[in-house]
């Protein structure tokens, strides 16, 4: 007996996730045939295939974004990246090495799926911070130095993921 294929239902969000991903595949074949017209022959029939394949596979559409949350948070996201070099540069190039290396945890304020990964991803913008082991609503982290607390900046992050993603934050305190 044969399984009938479940076929997504065409919507604004399905039709917006595959639009979005056509932009991302598009970019990247762009990259990747470094600039030449002639390689969109190929290009794309390949990427209309990928965009459409990747929304099929999800099941679900990518999330609504916020167009002033995204700005917002791109440019957090650029001066956290220069201030955390900054940072981690100058505690380990001086001869004093000013670090306490240690492990921390923080509790997720995000339940949305997609912004917990990047907030994951973010944590190490933050100077001397790596997110070493998720653990259900827990996140693992590795401190350059345990003097200092990461608290505010993650939760600032947090917030601007919330936004972006158009989400209520519930602030955790435990």
């Amino acid at each position: 007996m044969k399984r009938a294929q479940r076929m997504m239902p065409l919507t604004t969000s399905t039709m917006s996730g595959f639009l979005i991903r056509m932009m991302i595949f598009a970019g990247l074949w762009w990259v990747i045939a470094d600039g030449q017209t002639e390689a969109w022959l190929i290009g794309l029939p390949a990427v209309a295939l990928a965009a459409l394949v990747s929304v099929s596979l999800s099941g679900h559409a990518l999330p609504r974004l916020s167009v002033s949350g995204l700005m917002r948070f791109i440019g957090l996201f650029l001066r956290e990246s220069i201030s955390g070099g900054i940072d981690v540069a100058s505690r380990t190039l001086t001869p004093a090495l000013r670090i306490q290396p240690g492990f921390s945890r923080y509790r997720l304020s995000l339940d949305h799926q997609h912004g917990r990964v990047l907030f994951i991803n973010c944590i190490s913008l933050l100077p001397g911070t790596l997110a070493a082991e998720l653990d259900g609503d827990y996140v693992e982290l590795h401190m350059l130095d345990m003097r200092q607390d990461p608290v505010p900046q993650l939760r600032r992050i947090e917030q601007s993921i919330a936004n972006m993603l158009q989400q209520r934050l519930e602030i955790n305190h435990v």
